[in-house]
């Protein structure tokens, strides 16, 4: 389990987190150090320039060799220096053996002091001046405390860094192991549920967190899984029990014919009639292919923008005569210029089957009305007609494979049309519903808000 929070993508990010914070506490180190050595530099002059102001007033007062053997003699360590020549150079008295050729600054070297210096300083800061009475006073201070200064901030800085450094690598570790634990049980509970355990959802941590949306998307995906294995198997079950009887009816036919074959006539039309059973089979199992095609989502692929008032229009005109012909009317009231994204020939395929049934299960006088409406945000579809209807609760039934409310079968078709409406509709995200019309059936079409105008 240890190797395994190791391996996690949250330890990964906790350890660039940790060589990041690294490298952004060198650089802050670095400026830090920078400004506060600045600061002490100038500190150090200060000091310098207040002491030899100090020793130009006792020159003023003619004892300024007093006071500087004075000071020499209290030194308490060799941080100090001091040098007092005549005017041709020779040394009067101080602890300084270097020699200034100007007045003015001079940062030199840590070298010349009279005794021995165990500081970690490397410079002296040197200031000097010529009197009035052409001597010269030099006046300087090693950086020591600058140096020291520096250790303990550099101390400082590499201690709170490792620290931090630490923390950052627990924190990860934590932060994984609890990551690891929270996947973990999504994934023992997904697998629960695709071994038929009676759990319906993966339930998440209720934070709204990322956890949250991955159980959400988890939970989408194997329903998706379960509806597909469910259509499986009622394809499988459908498949044996309703297409067993036309197979069955085929071969009988087959068999009566090769029974006697006295009669070529006779031979000839059960072979017709065999030939025409089979090409109904191949239809619906065109049908079924289509269907699975569908569920699968495989047209997405070719998805486009479509012209839906067109397409409506388009079915309304084709399938008016039609209409006239069985002596039903068909209307229709198209809103123009509404569009969406999708396939149109599965989305012409859905409203022709829509229609197709409306004509087929409707009596002689009825009334269909093909409506495409746009209001309020949404964009309505309606299939409506004043037949028998279907009742409520054959609603959610009809719309799956091979179901029929003729029980006795005595009416054409193989019960695929509304599945493949239903298909067709997931398909694009249509909201499909199923309403009594009073009298009749009203199928509603509510198409995806995003859908383009």
């Amino acid at each position: 389990m240890r190797a395994i929070v190791f391996r996690t993508a949250a330890f990964r990010m906790a350890l660039w987190q940790a060589a990041l914070f690294a490298v952004l506490a060198a650089a802050l180190l670095g400026i830090v150090w920078l400004r506060i050595n600045d600061y002490a530099q100038e500190q150090l002059r200060d000091d310098v320039a207040i002491e030899m102001a100090s020793l130009r007033q006792a020159d003023a007062r003619d004892n300024l060799e007093a006071e500087l053997r004075q000071r020499l003699a209290g030194l308490p360590a060799d941080q100090d220096y001091y040098l007092l020549t005549d005017a041709g150079g020779r040394a009067i008295a101080g602890n300084l053996s270097y020699r200034p050729a100007s007045a003015g600054w001079h940062a030199v070297p840590l070298h010349g002091a009279v005794g021995k210096d165990n500081s970690d300083a490397d410079q002296v800061q040197l200031f000097a001046a010529r009197l009035a009475d052409g001597r010269w006073l030099v006046v300087g201070r090693d950086n020591r405390s600058v140096v020291e200064l520096g250790e303990v901030l550099s101390r400082g800085f590499i201690d709170i860094g490792l620290l931090a450094v630490v923390l950052v690598l627990l924190s990860g570790g934590f932060a994984s192991w609890r990551y690891l634990q929270r996947i973990d049980a999504l994934g023992e509970r997904a697998e629960r549920m695709l071994e038929g355990a009676p759990e319906s959802r993966i339930v998440g941590s209720g934070r709204g967190d990322e956890i949250d949306r991955l159980a959400a998307r988890l939970n989408r995906m194997l329903e998706r899984m379960r509806v597909l294995m469910e259509g499986m198997r009622q394809v499988s079950d459908d498949i044996a029990h309703d297409l067993r009887t036309p197979l069955s009816k085929v071969r009988q036919q087959l068999e009566a014919s090769l029974a006697d074959t006295s009669d070529e006539a006779m031979l000839r039309r059960s072979v017709d009639r065999a030939i025409a059973d089979i090409d109904g089979l191949l239809v619906t199992f065109r049908a079924l292919l289509r269907i699975a095609s569908v569920e699968a989502r495989e047209r997405q692929a070719g998805f486009g923008e479509v012209d839906l008032s067109a397409v409506f229009e388009h079915i309304a005109e084709t399938y008016r005569p039609v209409a006239e012909d069985g002596n039903r009317r068909l209307e229709a009231s198209v809103a123009p210029g509404q569009r969406m994204r999708g396939d149109r020939a599965l989305i012409t395929q859905m409203l022709a089957n829509l229609v197709e049934n409306a004509l087929r299960h409707t009596p002689p006088d009825a009334h269909i009305r093909v409506d495409l409406q746009a209001g309020a945000g949404a964009l309505v579809g309606r299939i409506a007609d004043t037949g028998p209807g279907i009742p409520a609760e054959s609603r959610e039934r009809v719309l799956k494979r091979f179901v029929r409310l003729d029980s006795s079968r005595s009416t054409p078709g193989a019960g695929l049309g509304l599945a493949l409406v239903a298909a067709v509709s997931d398909l694009h995200g249509i909201k499909l519903t199923l309403r009594d019309a009073a009298p009749g059936l009203v199928v509603e079409l509510r198409f995806p808000d995003t859908a383009p105008r």
